[in-house]
């Protein structure tokens, strides 16, 4: 069955009010919104006319370091006033954006860097618990001793460059800002003028992102969208899905690393001069201060912190309740004798329906790293009817669903199970280092190997995935990938990881087998892969069995689907005990 919201021919409407490239974008966002707030972290703020000005500063610094359409800068920060500087600064030249994820460990670093054939990193020297530099050396032993502007990395051969925000004092780093401040002054040609000839030659069919996602493969794939994808979604999701104006301060605790963050966050509250509120952590008690300091309106993020936050009796006692939107979004209500009241009065307005929703009916969007995030879902404050609970919606406009069957690869009915087929405007322009024919159909359509299908009225269902992804708190994990890792430890012989429900989410768990010889201990085998993985993939349980007691078919292949389960029933067993 084919599914095509009413125009997948053509672009979404409406569109946004300036051409589609973040540099058109910088300058619409600092006239309209001017001194408005854009984001707020702690001590830090940028209004988006700041935003605009100093990106334009260290856009011309980057220029005068040879980057230029094409160039592939990579940003390793968290989210902040530093990363969505660095972001906007690239992307306003024509360069080729790589957000990398703060959780990456040195193998995972190394991999990415090396295979995105990075020119420029741009990066902080630590966060939390994170030393970025003591990392990036881990990674790429050979940095040291080598000179700051002048590298020359076997690994990475195409890295010539590392900017560090913070403290450090290796030879191979360059000092963030000030580093793109020397290097501007050194090339006064490169002022606003030449900054303006540059933009002017950004379109809106050039490469934005490289985005990474754990591939079935166990390697991250690199996802590339361009400026008219990126920004057209996210205005299209932005207007007519989330409802954003001016009026909502939004917090939220997706990483701008990842496709949610960056496209479904950081550029929604942009494009419509929404500021955006990170906190500084993810208790009830930091919600609750950018409530009372900073005006917070609702917030966004992962599901279970949106749920623990919404049941923590603290938010009642301080007279708030959270109203759900949707399974990652709510706004903000003060409790009243009346009933709840919302804390932005243009969001009442704009709510279809202003009832805190039955859960199951609650919007549940469906999408991935290669639409731009989210291709099916339901405006937020429209909730499912009872007949079409377990659906995530329809598709957006503009979006081309397909469902076929997976052997035949011919259309099938209303109602049936067949892999989804994605195309339309938001669809990626391929996977790096990727030939089309690899990555496509004949027709243009992107197999997501996912299954699903699609009703009469257009209402989409997920069903499973073809491989084994597993979903995790929001992020992709390959077990295959965290197999492989714990098998590299050398008291492991054996390892299966698989997904099993606990306490409404999806855990990580896995079995191993020890070595002979070797004693197993929990504890530390999750340390060791803690230095080895992102923390997102180090299974929350690991359980060491005899290679008899599992589960195998007569070929000797591990039986996943009967390893949950025995899985689940010692963490209920130790529970009880």
């Amino acid at each position: 069955m084919e599914f095509v919201d009413g125009a997948a021919s053509r672009l979404p409407q409406p569109a946004p009010p300036f051409h589609p490239t973040v540099p058109e974008m910088l300058h619409y966002i600092a006239e309209q919104y001017g001194e408005r707030d854009a984001q707020v972290r702690g001590d830090q703020r940028i209004s988006f006319r700041d935003l605009e000005r100093r990106s334009a500063e260290w856009a011309r610094g980057l220029l005068a370091m040879g980057v230029t359409k094409g160039s592939r800068v990579a940003i390793l920060m968290p989210n902040g006033v530093d990363f969505t500087l660095a972001f906007m600064a690239a992307a306003r030249i024509g360069a080729l954006v790589a957000p990398l994820s703060t959780l990456y460990q040195a193998p995972e670093l190394r991999w990415v860097i090396g295979n995105a054939d990075i020119q420029v990193l741009l990066m902080a020297d630590s966060y939390l618990r994170h030393d970025y530099v003591e990392r990036l050396e881990q990674a790429f032993p050979s940095l040291q001793g080598q000179t700051a502007g002048d590298l020359v990395v076997e690994d990475a051969p195409y890295l010539r460059r590392v900017l560090v925000w913070g403290g450090c004092d290796r030879g191979w780093a360059e000092p963030g800002a000030a580093a793109l401040a020397d290097a501007a002054a050194t090339k006064p040609k490169m002022d606003d003028a030449f900054l303006a000839a540059i933009e002017k030659n950004v379109v809106p069919g050039d490469l934005l992102a490289l985005i990474h996602t754990s591939g079935s493969t166990a390697e991250p794939k690199g996802v590339i969208h361009t400026h008219g994808a990126l920004i057209r979604h996210s205005h299209q999701k932005a207007t007519r899905y989330w409802g954003l104006d001016g009026t909502d301060r939004t917090i939220s605790n997706r990483p701008f690393f990842w496709i949610a963050g960056l496209a479904a966050t950081f550029f929604h509250c942009l494009l419509k001069g929404s500021p955006l509120l990170l906190p500084e952590d993810q208790s009830s008690a930091e919600v609750l201060r950018l409530i009372r300091t900073e005006g917070a309106t609702g917030m966004c993020g992962d599901a279970n912190w949106l749920r623990s936050v919404q049941l923590d009796p603290a938010v009642a006692e301080a007279g708030y309740v959270l109203f759900r939107l949707t399974t990652d979004t709510c706004n903000f209500a003060r409790i009243t004798e009346d009933g709840p009241v919302f804390l932005n009065p243009a969001r009442a307005a704009r709510m279809p329906n202003p009832k805190q929703p039955v859960e199951d009916l609650i919007n549940r969007s469906y999408g991935m790293t290669e639409t731009v995030s989210a291709h099916t879902m339901m405006p937020a404050g429209q909730y499912l009817t009872p007949d079409k609970r377990g659906t995530c919606g329809k598709p957006l406009e503009g979006v081309v669903l397909k469902v076929v069957d997976e052997e035949t690869r011919e259309p099938v009915g209303p109602g049936v199970v067949g892999e989804i087929l994605l195309g339309g405007y938001s669809l990626m322009q391929g996977l790096y280092k990727k030939e089309r024919q690899d990555v496509f159909t004949a027709d243009g359509l992107y197999p997501t190997g996912d299954t699903g299908s699609v009703d009469e009225d257009g209402y989409v269902t997920f069903s499973h995935r073809l491989g084994e992804m597993l979903k995790i708190h929001g992020a992709n994990v390959a077990p295959a990938e965290v197999e492989n890792t714990l098998m590299m430890l050398p008291h492991i012989a054996r390892a299966v990881v698989v997904g099993v429900p606990w306490d409404g989410e999806i855990m990580l768990v896995s079995a191993v087998e020890a070595r002979a010889g070797h004693a197993f201990d929990e504890a530390s085998t999750r340390e060791e892969l803690r230095a080895l993985l992102s923390s997102y993939k180090v299974p929350r349980r690991i359980f060491a069995m005899a290679f008899e007691e599992f589960p195998v078919t007569g070929s000797g292949k591990v039986r996943k689907q009967l390893l949950g389960p025995m899985l689940i029933e010692k963490m209920r067993a130790e529970a009880a005990a």
